[in-house]
């Protein structure tokens, strides 16, 4: 599991709508939101989540919504076709486990709250990330256990990657605190009040994406490096920036396929095309390069398991939806981006296998300004 460098939090004391600030935390490039309602009743809750979940679908499946606790209101949702990304559960609510049998609930990916030892070296198996902490005492929670400090969040980071389990920061943390954090291992830091108190969400979460790739570099020396996502999301000009600092081959998988995409998908249908874009993206990876892939290449398996075998390191160029459409929207040489609500579910179809890759968060950054920030920390 992959997760955003933060992870954004609703907060239901604020005079923003929940939904409202859903939305506002989508445009600001948060690819992913937990919705928290407390202390709001239950109506009021269901009725801010159908609006963020509706407005999210609409958007391509921006920002992915979590649901925090409300196990019943993931169903409710689910049932009325808009299943959140995920549910977060804590050591008090319905296990995971558990959850994970409530009908329209079998696909999401759930989340806990870890606060000891016992716990985060014994995470519900249905859990594939979960809180440590809290790092601090928090306003926004007045029950909280005692605070775990930096050695537990280490040590708790530690436990649960070796479970498979992302690790998140979680608990009165602001971004002074992220290179801290991102050194002892956490994957992703859980925010509310520095989120609510900063002039500008977007410029947060860029830092802290620099704070991560400087204690998690982004990118392995020597090797090669796929860049994947949607249509539109401006791989191919991060690739040809990427190279040029990498040293390597810039190598495009859809001109490699043809000079004519649009004739090859009339041609030979999309089942036929996506099999001669395999064959085409097996070729690619025989020596190293910034290889940038077809917006729907990652969804076979195959070509993941070959991206892997040759030693490339895969990164999800995470671009909002409606930016995506914004730049291609129409282009009669992109053969699936003729309708903007067409363009957009396929986006939002496609983003669970683009999950499977480390995000690169573009937040309207120069793409050479990107590109150096990569290299920068390698």
């Amino acid at each position: 599991m992959h997760l955003p460098p933060l992870y954004a939090i609703t907060d239901a004391r604020s005079a923003v709508p929940l939904a409202e600030q859903v939305r506002r935390l989508g445009e600001a490039g948060f690819p992913l939101v937990q919705f928290r309602g407390k202390p709001l009743d239950a109506q009021a809750q269901a009725r801010e989540l159908r609006t963020a979940l509706e407005a999210a679908e609409a958007a391509g499946g921006w920002p992915a919504l979590v649901v925090n606790d409300r196990a019943d209101l993931a169903v409710l949702a689910a049932e009325a076709g808009l299943p959140p990304w995920g549910l977060h559960l804590g050591q008090g609510d319905l296990p995971p486990t558990e959850a994970r049998r409530l009908p329209g609930l079998g696909a999401l990916h759930l989340g806990t709250s870890t606060h000891a030892p016992a716990e985060w070296e014994a995470p519900d198996p249905a859990c594939d990330h979960a809180g440590i902490g809290p790092f601090r005492a928090t306003a926004t929670k007045g029950d909280h256990a005692a605070p775990v400090g930096l050695d537990g969040l280490r040590a708790g980071a530690a436990a649960l990657r070796a479970r498979g389990v992302a690790p998140i920061a979680i608990g009165g943390l602001t971004l002074a605190d992220a290179p801290a954090c991102f050194a002892a291992g956490a994957a992703s830091l859980a925010m509310v009040g520095e989120l609510q108190r900063a002039a500008d969400p977007r410029e947060l979460l860029w830092r802290a994406q620099l704070d991560r790739w400087a204690a998690q570099p982004p990118l392995a020396g020597g090797r090669g490096v796929a860049l994947v996502g949607g249509s539109g999301a401006g791989k191919s000009s991060l690739a040809v920036a990427l190279a040029q600092r990498l040293g390597l081959p810039a190598v495009d998988a859809d001109r490699e396929i043809g000079p004519d995409i649009p004739a090859l998908f009339r041609d030979l249908g999309e089942a036929g095309f996506r099999a001669r874009e395999a064959e085409t993206i097996a070729r690619c990876l025989g020596a190293p390069c910034v290889l940038a892939l077809g917006g729907g290449a990652w969804e076979d398996a195959g070509t993941r398991a070959r991206v892997a075998a040759a030693g490339f390191t895969a990164l999800w160029l995470a671009e909002r939806p409606e930016t995506a459409w914004a730049r291609v929207g129409g282009d009669p040489n992109r053969p699936l981006a003729a309708a903007r609500a067409t363009f957009l579910a396929r986006y939002r179809q496609r983003r669970e296998a683009w999950w499977t890759a480390p995000m690169v968060l573009p937040l309207g950054r120069p793409v050479d300004a990107l590109a150096e920030a990569l290299v920068n920390y390698r």
